[in-house]
C-alpha cells in the first residue's frame, strides 16, 4: 500500500512540474507593464491649397486640426514600437491673389507605423520603420448655390523616422521629439462633382515622388509634470499630386498645444511590475 501511494505521489509530482513551469513563465510575462502612450493635440495655423479640377487659383486661410496619437511597445523583449495617429484637418480660405472667393478643405487621416527603437546614448533614441497612411477628404469652392467639389482618397506606403532627446529645463524634465513621415508609393483617386449635378470618377493613379509627393514633419517638446506632460510644438503637412488633369497641392503650418501621458502605468496593480515604455524614460 505504501509503495502504491508513493508511486501515485511521484506521478502527480511529475505531471505538475510542466504546469508549474508554464505558470511561472506566464507570471513572468504578466509582470511586464506596457503602458499606452497617448497624446491629444489641437493644431492652429495656416494652410494653402490649389485643386485644379475646381480652380487654377491658390486658396489660403485658417488651418485647424485635432490629433490623437497612441504608441505601445511590442510584447516580450522586442525593441519594436507600434504607433497610431488620427488626424482631422479643417481649412477655410480665400484666393491668395485677391482675397475674394471661398474654399473649404476637410480631411480625415489615419497613419500606422511600426518602428524599431535604437538607443544611441542614454539621452538620445532613434525610431525607424515602415508606415501606412490613409487620407480621405473633400475640397469645395463657394459659387452661390452651385458649389463644385472634389472627394479624394489617398493611400500611401513609406517610411517614418523619429529622434527623441531627453534633457532638463532647470529641474523640469523635457522630451524633445522630431518625426518625419515620407511615403514612397501612393495610390490617389478623386471624384469631381461639377457646378450642377454631374460627377466624374477619375480612377486610381499609382505613383511615387515624381508624380505624388507627401510629407509630414512634427517637432514637439513634452514638458513633464509627474504622470503627464504638456506638449507644445509645430506640425507641417504636405500633400501633392501632380498628375494631369487632377493637379492638387496642400501645405499647412500649425502651432501645437496638447497634453500627453502613459495610460495603465500608474495604477496600483502595476507599481511592482517592470515597465516597458514606448517613448518616455521618466
Amino acid at each position: 500500500m505504501n509503495n502504491r501511494l508513493r508511486n501515485i505521489l511521484c506521478s502527480t509530482l511529475l505531471l505538475t512540474l510542466p504546469m508549474a513551469s508554464f505558470a511561472k513563465k506566464e507570471s513572468g510575462n504578466d509582470s511586464i507593464c506596457r503602458p499606452l502612450f497617448t497624446a491629444f493635440e489641437i493644431n492652429l495655423g495656416g494652410a494653402s491649397w490649389v485643386d485644379k479640377p475646381l480652380s487654377y487659383f491658390t486658396f489660403s486661410g485658417l488651418s485647424l486640426s485635432v490629433n490623437l496619437e497612441m504608441m505601445r511597445a511590442a510584447k516580450g523583449d522586442s525593441k519594436w514600437v507600434r504607433q497610431h495617429q488620427f488626424h482631422y484637418m479643417y481649412n477655410k480660405g480665400s484666393m491668395a491673389i485677391s482675397g475674394n472667393g471661398g474654399s473649404k478643405a476637410n480631411f480625415g487621416n489615419y497613419t500606422f507605423g511600426i518602428m524599431r527603437r535604437s538607443t544611441v546614448c542614454p539621452n538620445l533614441r532613434f525610431y525607424y520603420g515602415p508606415n501606412l497612411d490613409v487620407l480621405g477628404g473633400k475640397v469645395d469652392n463657394d459659387h452661390g448655390g452651385n458649389n463644385p467639389a472634389t472627394y479624394k482618397i489617398d493611400i500611401s506606403v513609406g517610411f517614418t523616422g523619429m529622434a527623441v532627446y531627453d534633457f532638463k529645463l532647470g529641474k523640469r524634465p523635457v522630451t524633445a521629439i522630431y518625426q518625419m513621415a515620407l511615403p514612397v508609393f501612393s495610390a490617389f483617386t478623386q471624384t469631381k462633382q461639377g457646378y450642377f449635378t454631374s460627377s466624374l470618377f477619375d480612377g486610381f493613379r499609382v505613383g511615387t515622388w515624381g508624380s505624388h509627393f507627401n510629407m509630414r514633419n512634427r517637432l514637439h517638446a513634452d514638458i513633464h509634470f509627474n504622470s503627464w506632460a504638456l506638449r507644445i510644438g509645430y506640425n507641417n503637412d504636405i500633400i501633392t499630386h501632380y498628375a494631369t488633369p487632377n493637379h492638387f497641392q496642400y501645405v499647412s503650418h500649425n502651432f501645437v498645444l496638447g497634453f500627453t501621458g502613459e495610460l495603465m502605468r500608474w495604477s496600483k496593480s502595476n507599481e511592482n511590475k517592470r515597465i516597458k515604455t514606448a517613448l518616455y524614460t521618466y
